[in-house]
C-alpha cells in the first residue's frame, strides 16, 4: 500500500518537475518571439510590396511548431511515425529513462553525458532539418 502512494507522489513530483520545465521553454519561446514578431512587422512594412505580412506570418508558423513541440498542456498528439520531430516530452522521457537505468546500475556518469548529448543533437538536428523544409 505504500508502495502505491509513493508512486503516486512520485509521478506527481515527475509531473510537476517536468510542467516547471515547459513553463520555462515556454517563457523563453514568448521572450524570443516578441522581438521577432515586432522585427518581422517592421521588415513587412519596408519592405511592402504584394506580401507584406510573409515574414510575420513565418514568426507565426515558428510559434505554432514551437508550441507542439513544448506541449505544456499536453493538448498535442504525439506523431506517430519515427520522422516526426523529437518533442520536448520525448526528450524528457529519454532523460529519465537514461537517469533511471543509471541510478539502478549505479552507472556511469560519461554514459548518461553522451547519452543526453547524443538526445539534444537529435532534437537540434531535426528542427534545423524542418526549419530548411519551410
Amino acid at each position: 500500500m505504500n508502495e502505491g502512494k509513493t508512486s503516486k507522489r512520485g509521478a506527481l513530483v515527475r509531473n510537476s518537475v517536468v510542467f516547471q520545465l515547459k513553463l520555462m521553454a515556454d517563457g523563453f519561446r514568448d521572450l524570443v518571439l516578441l522581438p521577432v514578431s515586432l522585427i518581422a512587422t517592421l521588415v513587412g512594412l519596408l519592405r511592402g510590396g504584394d506580401e507584406p505580412e510573409r515574414e510575420f506570418e513565418q514568426t507565426i508558423e515558428l510559434g505554432r511548431a514551437s508550441e507542439k513541440w513544448i506541449n505544456l498542456f499536453g493538448s498535442h498528439e504525439a506523431a506517430d511515425d519515427a520522422q516526426a520531430a523529437t518533442t520536448i516530452d520525448t526528450i524528457f522521457a529519454k532523460l529519465e529513462e537514461t537517469l533511471k537505468q543509471q541510478y539502478f546500475t549505479s552507472g556511469l556518469s560519461t554514459n548518461v553525458k553522451t547519452e543526453i548529448d547524443e538526445a539534444l543533437r537529435a532534437a537540434q538536428d531535426q528542427a534545423k532539418q524542418e526549419q530548411e523544409e519551410r
